[in-house]
């Protein structure tokens, strides 16, 4: 049995996310809805960050790419910032492979220095006493 990926769970939770917001629940029930599906979604694409790392094929770390380009603006930043928290204390240099290598692949070079260096503090503080 070969290694599967699957953009299903990105895309899944993207509109579970969503529909939460359409429910006529009470704010505080829909926020920690919100906060666990959003806690799953960066587990989710952390495992397949892993699993793409396990291949070694730059496709599958572009399809994560892309499936994460497809989120609304504002929810793709948090799911990439979650991803960097966690990467940062499985593997810092997959954490900096994915994210500037991969997902900020077509960025301004300003830009991703930027990037790696807000990598770097992260690293910096987890190695700290």
């Amino acid at each position: 049995m070969g290694v599967y990926y699957s953009s299903r769970p990105i895309l899944d939770r993207k509109f579970t996310i969503e529909e939460s917001l359409l429910q006529d629940q009470p704010i505080n029930e829909n926020i920690n809805e919100l906060e666990v599906e959003l806690s799953n979604l960066v587990e989710a694409t952390v495992k397949a960050i892993l699993i793409a790392r396990e291949t070694q094929k730059l496709e599958n770390a572009l399809v994560i790419r892309d499936e994460l380009n497809r989120l609304p603006n504002y929810l793709m930043k948090e799911v990439l910032n979650g991803v960097i928290l966690n990467l940062v204390k499985i593997d810092p240099l997959l954490c900096r492979w994915f994210v500037l290598d991969i997902f900020l692949r077509d960025a301004e070079p300003n830009g991703k220095a930027d990037v790696a260096e807000r990598i770097n503090l992260l690293i910096a503080d987890l190695r700290s006493p």
